[in-house]
């Protein structure tokens, strides 16, 4: 009785699991479109800098609410770190891209997080990834590098290394997840960090003297890009404990359309048809690893 009563309310907010979801995709394709619309009148250390504070607020009240006085408390304070490092090499890398990068390829690339996952899992968590999921890596790097389109003349850029380096750290930062919630609440680890976000990158506008954005509507920009990246953390959380993670994750891919719908309507981006072909390549490859993992997850 008590496992058809976990199923119904589970059916009963299945919905809402599904809206909160697609909600953080549009989210992080609106937060991306805005960091790229400010990237050249703005140092990108400064975008993180106000990325991290404003989530602050959110992620603490989540915390508290969670779990009162143990908001603060860690246990595992290196993989902690470790964990940050990651996720602000990551957002970094993903800012800076913008800056060259078209916002369509770094969505992308952005597909690639699981491949990569699946690349350093054996090396990092000694995981055995058996030859299904690795023939699905070398296709999907066929199909960044597709999407990179090397023909072009001026292909090999900076925005490119960081357009990948970014799902590159993304990947060792869920590794590390994997380890550091076996021993810490994910609210308290979620504010943790962005507390060092914001450290950290103020830190580095201060040593590097750069100076507080003077245009109110870049200021409110900022606002809006931290105000939307608490909310898309938020709604990424609590989506998963309303609704199932296999119903949830292939609705991830829906940042592909949206960001190319986002590039063409507001960037004026050319598409072709190397970055289709390369796309589809990417999102079909991680696809199959995505339900590779949890068949086998489900066996075991």
């Amino acid at each position: 009785m008590a496992k058809q009563n976990n199923d119904s309310d589970l059916a009963l907010n299945l919905p809402l699991g599904v809206t909160l979801s697609i909600g953080e995709v549009l989210f992080t394709v609106a937060i991306a479109a805005m960091v790229k619309l400010i990237a050249n009148d703005i140092s990108v250390f400064m975008i993180l800098f106000f990325r991290y504070l404003l989530c602050i607020p959110l992620l603490l009240l989540t915390a508290t609410f969670q779990r009162g006085a143990a908001a603060f408390r860690v246990q595992a304070k290196a993989k902690l770190a470790l964990r940050s490092a990651m996720g602000l090499g990551s957002f970094g890398c993903l800012f800076a891209a913008l800056q060259t990068i078209e916002l369509s390829k770094m969505t992308a690339l952005l597909q690639t997080i699981p491949i990569f996952v699946t690349l350093l899992a054996p090396i990092l968590l000694g995981e055995t990834v058996g030859w299904r999921r690795r023939m699905a890596v070398l296709i999907g790097f066929v199909g960044a590098v597709l999407i990179v389109d090397p023909t072009h003349a001026d292909w090999f850029n900076q925005g490119v290394l960081l357009g990948i380096a970014s799902p590159f750290f993304g990947a060792l930062m869920l590794l590390t997840l994997r380890r550091l919630g076996q021993t810490d609440h994910p609210s308290t680890t979620a504010l943790w960090y962005n507390i060092i976000g914001a450290a950290v990158f103020f830190g580095v506008c201060l040593s590097l003297d750069i100076p507080m954005p003077n245009s109110e509507n870049i200021v409110l920009i900022l606002c809006i890009i931290g105000v939307m990246s608490s909310f898309q953390q938020f709604f990424l959380a609590h989506s998963y404990k309303l609704a199932p993670a296999s119903v949830l994750a292939p609705l991830r891919y829906l940042s592909v359309p949206f960001g190319v719908g986002a590039s063409v309507i507001f960037f004026n981006e050319k598409l072709t048809s190397s970055f289709f072909v390369g796309t589809a390549i990417l999102v079909g490859a991680s696809f199959f690893i995505l339900k590779r993992s949890e068949k086998i997850k489900a066996k075991s």
